[in-house]
């Protein structure tokens, strides 16, 4: 009898948490569906999640396991293949584009799709940078930044500050690896931040590398949460950590100040250099706020796609010994031709890295990293530039003794340098 009454009282709790859990997400649906009015009826198939919540969970239950496209699988297994789903996300209502065809059509329309970024990234960001300003002002801001991005000079100063970082970082990882294998992924995340560093502060990025990156790291988590600023969310901390990166940098911009005017230079120059020079097509150049503003962001935008780009090339190159050959005798043939006087490498031979820059011929908007349209990435050169020279110098001086399946590669919703992360555990020889 008492068996009997465990069990009745189960399936009561059962049954009052699948009706809970029903009514509750209705009515949050209704909530923020209603609002539309007669709009509504055009809504795409989804769900609005838990309230206030949204589908944020699972969300992040998915994006932390080894299989992140789960969420997207599970949308298109309830509600079918339509390649176009409402949903609620980081704070706000969302519609998810998975079709190749309408990911460009949004993209290369900019008038019937408006920018719109989460709430998190909006306030973390700062109110002078690509995400927060006007048409007009994004046209003349994006004008005058595309100048440090695809000049030859700027990309010439970059490629310096690049390799310094890559073989560095491969002689480290080699002597270490040694004793004991490294994580590849938390390694290659660190690489990547010091890249971005040294190409925005050139040769002085290594004295500030350190308190630029705790800060880093907490707004960067800040801007993959939910807009929740009270103590103990990673949004609030990630405020407090903006504060201190703005410190930070403006310190650095008032001694780059200091040193122009006493004629004094670093001995690698930097992004910020250039971003404290270039003007509009008025002569107006950027202000303080501005330069800060756009450091912060260039730091949060430069991180995440080299890390993944180097992890699954190296992983994909030593998965295909054939490829890994062909692109190995690229590199070689292209040492071969250098003047016995050059150091390093030259734009024109990274642009000749014709087969190491290969993927296989995708379907229009199905392959579509950097963005597209007048929102396209400005940095995708750079970036490219950045993995070159990675497998370049990788590819020539060392290769992988050691690469172990069983630890998994994961998507993780930030990418923190400092923290162990799950990775694939490699040694160097």
């Amino acid at each position: 009898m008492e068996l009997d009454l465990l069990w009745l009282i189960l399936a009561i709790a059962a049954g009052s948490y699948i009706i809970v859990y029903a009514f509750v997400r209705r009515v949050n649906e209704w909530y923020h569906v209603s609002k539309l009015g007669e709009k509504r009826h055009f809504l795409p198939p989804g769900d609005m999640g838990w309230p206030f919540l949204g589908n944020m969970p699972s969300f992040l239950r998915a994006y932390r396991s080894n299989n992140p496209e789960t969420f997207i699988d599970s949308i298109v297994e309830r509600y079918g293949r339509t390649g176009v789903y409402k949903t609620h996300l980081f704070g706000n209502p969302s519609i998810i584009v998975s079709s190749p065809q309408t990911c460009r059509r949004v993209l290369m329309d900019d008038e019937k799709f408006g920018l719109g970024y989460g709430k998190s990234m909006t306030r973390l960001a700062g109110k002078n940078t690509f995400v927060n300003i006007a048409k007009s002002e994004h046209r003349r801001l994006r004008k005058m930044m595309t100048s440090l991005m695809i000049s030859h000079e700027a990309l010439v100063m970059y490629i310096g500050n690049i390799e310094d970082v890559a073989i560095a970082s491969l002689e480290e990882w080699a002597a270490a690896s040694k004793d004991e294998p490294i994580e590849f992924f938390c390694e290659t995340s660190k690489l990547s931040l010091k890249f971005i560093m040294r190409i925005l502060f050139g040769s002085t990025s290594d004295s500030i590398f350190s308190s630029v990156e705790k800060h880093y790291i907490d707004v960067h988590d800040g801007v993959h949460s939910t807009a929740i600023n009270l103590p103990g969310f990673a949004f609030h901390k990630a405020l407090k950590a903006r504060k201190m990166l703005v410190k930070i940098l403006q310190k650095v911009v008032d001694e780059r100040k200091a040193m122009k005017k006493n004629g004094e230079q670093t001995a690698k120059r930097g992004m910020i250099d250039l971003m404290m020079e270039i003007e509009d097509e008025s002569g107006k150049k950027l202000q303080d706020e501005d330069i800060v503003d756009l450091l912060i962001v260039l730091l949060l935008g430069a991180h995440d796609g080299p890390t993944h780009t180097i992890i699954w090339a190296t992983i994909y190159l030593y998965g295909h010994p054939q490829i890994l050959q062909k692109a190995k005798e690229e590199q070689e043939e292209i040492i071969k031709t250098q003047p016995s006087s050059q150091k390093g490498l030259s734009l024109q031979e990274i642009k000749q890295m014709e087969y190491l820059s290969k993927n296989n011929a995708a379907e229009p908007g199905s392959f579509i990293p950097f963005g597209g349209g007048s929102r396209r990435c400005l940095g995708i050169d750079v970036a490219k530039i950045e993995v070159s020279i990675f497998l370049h110098y990788f590819l020539l001086n060392y290769k992988l003794e050691q690469l172990n399946p069983e630890s998994p590669i994961v998507y993780l919703p930030t990418t923190r340098p400092s923290d162990n992360c799950p990775a694939r555990v490699i040694k160097l020889k």
